[in-house]
């Protein structure tokens, strides 16, 4: 990009644009953020949803799932394309994904139109979060791969808990609330069409005629139990975000009746809010030394939720948010830093595609399972069910990272676990 352009667009946008040697770093975490922040909009208002185009728990379980299936489509299929077709064009196509996704969603007149929203908005995730991370990896001034995966992880979190709450508070006060809310990532997309626009391009081999990549999964036998324990790290993350996303707002209504989209936006933002500042306040906790800790913190916290589902008490749930919050945080860091020490460099992508992969397939679990299992014995008792699950689940992946040492290498990589899947 010529000096010239850098300079018109300084000018169009003198209150947005983010100056120095750190500006394009930034605008790129934000990049990121907008497609957690669209994904989260929906979610306090999937029990209107329900009850709007009058469907059951299980169809609503299925919706929500269908995220995944845009996820794994894009990043298997998409993403891997980014150096040859060019990031920055990958980044236009997520922030493209994420305004469309919400356009279906404002317009959508049945529950075949909210899954098809989903998966345009699974398949923003899938073209961003990999490229984006990449591309703050060369970016950051310092090329400090730590900070890089810390940022990018809060970008997540916060950009979730930033949408969730305020879609709640659209849904609960605004006119139209089943679109206007849309407004919000639309307008945050078209700003990231314009945050890609003044960042440089990081791939190296734009315009080549490399052959089109299919990201396969492949884990080579001497580092597969580093990569299990990494692995059911971040799967026991992504249950719990679609645990919690998938039971509360119906939890709140049914259980503890009140019916305030704001308030379930309010209380899943918490175990978001909680997980982003996680990243940022805990610097020199990573890999195995952050599982020990996040795994114990991470049972405790699941007992507890399944323990006060019966009790049907708000104060009680908000705690168990914070803490789940709190043990989110540190676990997914332990795992995203742990998977980028397992020394494998010629396998490094096949190995993050696994690890990505067991995420959010595990994300469609708890999200399909409850809604399925709340027809059969209701709601708490599926959140009891599920919670006692990943509670095992827990202690199981906690006896596995005691019993794994700390493997060596990962340390002056070029590249961090975030960048690739």
């Amino acid at each position: 990009m010529s000096d010239a352009s850098d300079h018109r667009i300084s000018g169009a946008l003198p209150a947005l644009m983010l100056h120095g040697p750190r500006g394009p770093f930034r605008w790129t975490a934000y990049v990121l953020a907008v497609t957690a922040f669209a994904a989260a909009i929906p979610t306090p208002l999937y029990p209107v949803y329900e009850q709007h185009f009058q469907f059951s728990s299980g169809v609503l379980g299925l919706v929500f799932g269908a995220y995944t299936l845009g996820v794994l489509l894009t990043l298997f299929f998409v993403a891997p394309q980014a150096e040859r077709v060019g990031r920055k064009n990958l980044l236009y196509v997520g922030m493209i994904f994420t305004a469309v996704g919400a356009v279906v969603f404002a317009f959508a007149s049945g529950v075949l139109w909210l899954a098809l929203a989903r998966v345009i908005s699974g398949m923003a995730v899938g073209a961003t979060t990999s490229v984006a991370t990449t591309a703050m990896s060369d970016l950051e001034p310092d090329r400090d791969q730590h900070h890089v995966a810390r940022v990018a992880v809060a970008a997540n979190f916060g950009g979730f808990a930033i949408g969730l709450v305020l879609s709640g508070f659209l849904v609960q006060y605004a006119a139209f609330p089943l679109q206007l809310v849309y407004l919000l990532p639309v307008v945050a997309s078209g700003i990231g069409l314009l945050a890609v626009y003044t960042t440089p391009e990081t791939a190296s081999a734009v315009g080549s005629k490399l052959r089109i990549r299919i990201q396969r999964i492949s884990v080579p036998p001497e580092v597969r139990r580093s990569f299990w324990v990494a692995a059911g790290g971040i799967a026991a993350c992504y249950s719990i975000y679609g645990l919690f996303a998938a039971l509360i707002p119906s939890y709140l209504r049914s259980g503890l009746q009140i019916s305030s989209p704001l308030a379930a936006g309010v209380i899943i933002a918490l175990m978001f809010g909680m997980a982003a500042v996680v990243q940022l306040a805990t610097a020199q906790i990573r890999d195995r030394r952050a599982l020990l800790l996040g795994f114990p913190l991470l049972l405790g916290s699941l007992v507890a939720l399944v323990l006060i589902l019966p009790l049907t008490m708000w104060t009680l749930l908000v705690l168990v948010a914070v803490a789940l919050g709190v043990s989110v945080g540190l676990t997914f860091m332990g795992s995203v830093t742990l998977c980028d020490r397992i020394p494998s460099e010629e396998k490094r992508g096949e190995i993050l595609a696994g690890f990505y992969c067991a995420g959010y397939l595990a994300l469609a679990v708890p999200t399909i399972g409850v809604a399925e299992a709340s027809e059969q014995i209701g709601l708490t008792n599926a959140g009891i069910l599920f919670g006692a699950v990943l509670a095992f689940a827990v202690a199981f992946l906690y006896w596995g990272a005691y019993r794994t040492p700390t493997p060596p290498g990962g340390e002056g990589r070029p590249r961090s676990a975030l960048e690739e899947a």
